[in-house]
């Protein structure tokens, strides 16, 4: 017999949760029985609403009405399943969402309607809720939500799928920068909590995962040690006293928390205050000495709950971001992956990109891409919108391509739109570089690179044409004789951009330049002699001003000592490998040294002397005149094999200096240390195969970017590097630049809020679209 279609509860009619429950025992004594499609999403709901309104909360009451729920999401059709979950979540947190209600903890019974779902889905119905759900002023429907769920928590046992919900709705407040919120009600309820924590059986294990995972984020907070201080004895040694498995685990995991709590608050004091501090939580301190600290803990690592406007990490911490994404790879696109997450990591250039050049060609692209990546759902994100415009014509979709030479091309093109407007713009047009063909017009210096071959050394411009030229390798080496590379590579570098120090066949090396000022380089006789035009950093632009340097070379001849300086803009330096390394192995700071050494000119490498009207023999020094505000370093680790005809890999030893010194002119010393916040791995043994990834730094947290797979590093990853596993490129930060936090989603201008609000409703809504595709 089927049941007589009815409403189950009218508007203000209190219902007595036993009448409510024999009903729904009817619907499953047919077990073939469901209402139609509407009538069933509506029953639904009003089940939600029949347990706000009804008293008393036995579980033996409820049991028909789980049987019930999960008949319905396990036998109804998939599409129809989304829906009802959809249905009963809302009318849930609509309930739960007011402050004015007071609802039963039996409510929560519903939430059977997860019971199947993988956790991917949950986040997402999780995640809908809190972007579409937020109620009142200071998110009142939030908060709400949240303190409900907490209570439901400690004086409730009979929902095994409540820890699951309430770790879901934490981590989708987390994602939308909610942290006011979870640290205002967070803190209103953790002595509850934490003393639930410490009754083994009070909480489900995932109840009790909730609870650990609040300590650690809340464990900056002096308020949170005072409410848990005088109950941590208590909680762990009723922990100790089971012999439970879990018991053992959450204590040995507060334990450790609020050992980080202790550790946080003692380490900035020193003398009377810290006596001080010591004396308060004298108990506290002896009671973890006695349990010890493991010192690890996967809870610690997570990101501490911060009131907006605070700085993303003291000083000394080392608290990753909440999440990290990656970007697909689109066919061997991987060189182009590896730039984008270091310049992300670059925060006053993606800040500045984000928040200044929204309305620009190419930059704004940019700005979205790097705004999904720091805001995205999805931690693998597809970067075909920014990747398709801003290839270069002369790169073949899937064929390796230098990573180098993509930065190279990605700043001239960055530089030539930098000042135009993106109205109207037409991105199916080919890119016109009008920026980096500035050339050096300088005098003996920049002919010495073209020294063996003196014919055409004789006029002003000769040799600048090694830095205005593209060239399809520009990092790579060239061989020589009697050793593996030469000090700069013949190639060519970047327009005008990169600087590979021109090479000579002879010459020791091995003297080092050092901090000099410019008028003492020079012989007393014959004092600065400047034939060239001085080539300028281009302060109205983004790209000069983070990455832009000026190089000073000087050539003096031995014979009458008359010398000529030559400036160069570059963006980065290539860096080559002398034939035998000072030390047992290569390091940063000796190729940078190396670099700007004195360079002897003799030989089929003679300098083109005007004072004295011919070849003589001469030296060749390099220092840094301006030095950049971030570093890029290309160490050249390819050399030509003519009998093969490919870029072989130099596989050297090599230390990779976590900071270093660039040898500068006096006057900017000040302005010369460095400190290693990024590389570019080339994983291969040629530069035409293999595969690019990068480790970076952010938040004092190293990361490793492999394409669209993101995980946790340290700096000891450099020497773990399989031997043909080699940094490629290195980013260093200048130590006077204090590196900003990256904009919340909120800061973000509103035309990047929308892409990226757009961008994860498309997301939750292709996981959803997956879900009800699953029989």
């Amino acid at each position: 017999m089927a049941v007589k279609k009815r409403e189950l509860v009218q508007d203000n009619c209190q219902l007595d949760l036993k009448a409510l429950a024999q009903y729904i025992q009817m619907m499953n004594d047919q077990p073939n029985y469901l209402p139609q499609a509407l009538d069933l999403i509506k029953n639904c709901q009003d089940i939600v609403k029949c347990l706000t309104l009804a008293t008393g909360n036995e579980w033996n009451l409820l049991q028909s009405i789980e049987e019930f729920f999960l008949r319905v999401v396990n036998h109804v059709h998939c599409t129809l399943r989304h829906e009802i979950v959809t249905a009963v979540l809302d009318k849930l947190y609509s309930f739960i969402s007011d402050p004015k209600s007071h609802i039963g903890p039996q409510t929560s019974v519903v939430l059977v309607v997860l019971d199947g779902l993988d956790d991917a889905a949950t986040m997402s119905n999780a995640r809908w809720l809190v972007q579409q759900g937020e109620s009142g002023p200071d998110g009142a429907g939030l908060r709400a939500a949240l303190s409900v769920l907490y209570c439901w928590m400690h004086s409730w046992q009979g929902t095994p799928l409540l820890g699951d919900w309430v770790m879901a709705y934490i981590k989708a407040l987390e994602e939308n920068e909610k942290f006011e919120i979870l640290l205002d009600v967070s803190l209103e309820n953790l002595e509850k909590l934490f003393l639930a924590l410490g009754e083994p059986g009070t909480l489900r294990t995932s109840e009790a995962d909730v609870v650990i995972h609040i300590l650690a984020s809340l464990r900056e907070q002096q308020e949170a040690l005072d409410k848990i201080a005088t109950n941590v004895r208590k909680v762990l040694g009723n922990l100790a006293a089971d012999s439970r498995q879990s018991s053992r685990q959450h204590l040995q995991n507060v334990v450790d928390i609020v050992n980080a709590m202790v550790d946080y608050k003692m380490e900035p004091l020193k003398g009377e205050p810290l006596e001080t501090f010591k004396d308060k939580y004298e108990d506290l301190i002896s009671c973890l000495e006695y349990h010890m600290a493991s010192r690890w803990s996967r809870f610690k690592h997570l990101p501490p709950w911060r009131p907006r406007g605070l700085p993303a990490s003291p000083p000394n911490s080392k608290q990753p971001p909440a999440r990290k994404v990656g970007l697909l790879n689109l066919g061997n696109t991987c060189y182009m992956n590896s730039v984008m997450q270091a310049l992300l990591v670059t925060r006053h250039f993606s800040t500045h990109v984000m928040m200044k050049m929204n309305a620009v060609p190419y930059w704004s692209k940019m700005g979205i891409l790097f705004a999904k990546m720091m805001h995205s759902y999805n931690t693998k994100l597809n970067p075909d919108e920014f990747f398709n415009v801003v290839k270069p014509p002369f790169f073949t979709v899937n064929n390796q391509h230098d990573s180098s030479e993509f930065l190279g091309y990605l700043f001239v093109l960055l530089q030539s739109y930098e000042h135009c407007s993106d109205v109207n713009f037409d991105y199916s047009r080919q890119a016109v570089m009008t920026a980096g063909t500035r050339q050096t017009r300088s005098s003996h210096a920049s002919q010495a690179s073209h020294a063996a071959q003196p014919t055409q050394g004789a006029g002003d411009d000769a040799g600048s044409s090694n830095r205005g030229s593209l060239s399809p390798r520009p990092s790579s080496s060239v061989s020589r004789p009697g050793g593996s590379s030469s000090r700069a590579g013949g190639s060519g570098a970047r327009a005008g951009s990169s600087h590979s120090r021109p090479s000579s066949s002879s010459g020791s090396g091995n003297s080092k330049a050092t901090s000099l000022d410019v008028d003492s380089m020079m012989p007393p006789k014959k004092r600065m002699r400047h034939l060239f035009d001085t080539t300028f950093l281009r302060r109205d632009s983004i790209i000069d001003t983070m990455f832009g340097g000026v190089l000073l070379t000087r050539v003096e001849c031995t014979d009458c000592h008359s010398s000529s300086l030559s400036r160069d803009v570059f963006r980065d330096l290539q860096l080559a490998f002398p034939d035998k390394p000072e030390a047992s192995q290569h390091s940063v700071q000796s190729l940078l040294e190396y670099y700007c050494s004195k360079e002897s000119l003799s030989g089929d490498n003679k300098y083109q002397c005007r004072d004295c009207g011919g070849l003589r023999d001469a030296e060749r020094s390099v220092l840094i005149e301006t030095s950049p505000k971030y570093l890029i370093l290309v160490l050249k680790n390819f050399k030509f094999e003519p009998k093969i005809q490919v870029q072989t890999k130099l596989m050297h030893s090599m230390y990779h200096n976590q900071s270093v010194t660039l040898p500068t002119v006096r006057a900017r010393g000040q302005h010369s240390a460095y400190s290693l916040y990024a590389a570019i791995i080339h994983a291969g043994t040629t530069l035409d195969s293999g595969h690019y990834y990068t480790l970076a730094k952010d938040n004092d947290q190293w990361h490793i970017y492999n394409d669209d797979i993101v995980t946790n590093a340290d700096e000891s990853e450099f020497s773990k590097l399989h031997p043909n596993s080699t940094p490629y490129i290195l980013f260093y930060r200048r130590s006077d630049m204090e590196e900003s936090s990256a904009p919340t989603l909120e800061e973000l201008p509103p035309k990047l809020q929308e892409c990226v609000m757009a961008h994860n409703k498309h997301y939750m809504e292709k996981v959803r679209a997956i879900h009800l595709s699953r029989p």
